[in-house]
């Protein structure tokens, strides 16, 4: 099959108001008005939303969207997977309204992370950024997520990536005694990554903005908010992405970005890497030690 894009993420919070906050002062994310009193939907570009919180008693990662070109690659997408025998189920209408999308499959990962594909996202053409932000997203999805994988189950998850769903591997790296596999499956240098962790949790989540002034300026309003940062400005060595990482409303962090190296799969040789960060990025040695 072939994944065209990580089209969108769901997150669960304990405090929905607080995301609303957070999403418009410091991302500078687009809220959508008719959101469900449950649930808050981000616009970064011309589709309907990208990025779902949902109320929840606790924080944490909801569910992954991955996107297929049209009906007829979702169908073979889902039978490719029922005959691997992957566990899939139909979305339900109240699950494709939500959404905003034409057809929908749920499955879960190795890691019990929870997986959907679909096909025909709405668009609505009407994203205008409170602070004039403007996200990297076209024909490579919202950005990337970064899942950290209980050792069992981090090579059953990569070959259920790379067999099943068809992303390819982009490099493999380690920071610490974190072991790490970037997977690819559009220009992008990575939209999903996996760490080999003593537990299964989502790390990061991250957005890219088409300016390194849009970095800087979003770095200032989550300063001025209070926001932790959790790793300082730096510049990654493998994808070259200029970027620094903060604690959002759900407990799950988000790197915020710019620069990002692209893949051509015609010529991209799949590496392991050495060395971190070009600079900066203070704070990672530190979480990778402590797993």
């Amino acid at each position: 099959m072939e994944i065209k894009s990580v089209g969108y993420v769901g997150l669960n919070a304990a405090d929905l108001p607080a995301w609303r906050d957070y999403a418009a002062t410091v991302l500078g994310a687009g809220v959508r008005e008719d959101s469900p009193d449950d649930e808050l939907r981000l616009k970064l570009d011309d589709y309907r939303w990208r990025v779902a919180v949902h109320q929840a008693d606790a924080d944490g990662f909801g569910y992954l969207g991955l996107e297929l070109a049209n009906a007829s690659a979702f169908a073979t997408a889902a039978e490719e997977l029922r005959a691997a025998g992957v566990a899939v189920r139909p979305g339900e209408e109240g699950e494709l309204k939500s959404r905003a999308v034409g057809g929908l499959a749920v499955l879960e990962d190795p890691a019990g992370n929870r997986i959907e594909l679909y096909h025909r996202p709405t668009l609505d053409y009407d994203f205008v950024s409170p602070h004039g932000a403007r996200f990297v997203t076209d024909g490579v999805g919202f950005g990337h997520a970064v899942f950290l994988v209980e050792a069992d189950h981090y090579d059953a998850c990569q070959r259920f990536y790379v067999e099943r769903l068809g992303f390819r591997v982009s490099e493999y790296t380690s920071i610490g005694p974190v072991e790490i596999a970037f997977l690819h499956c559009n220009k992008r240098h990575h939209s999903i990554a996996l760490g080999r962790a003593p537990f299964s949790a989502c790390h990061h989540i991250m957005l890219q903005v088409e300016e390194l002034d849009m970095v800087g300026r979003a770095l200032d309003r989550a300063q001025d908010a209070g926001v932790p940062i959790s790793q300082t400005l730096g510049r990654h060595r493998n994808d070259r992405m200029f970027s620094f990482y903060m604690r959002t409303p759900s407990g799950v962090e988000l790197e915020y970005g710019w620069g990002a190296i692209e893949i051509d799969d015609a010529t991209w040789v799949a590496s392991d890497w050495e060395g971190g960060d070009v600079w900066g990025h203070r704070g990672m040695e530190a979480v990778a030690q402590g797993l």
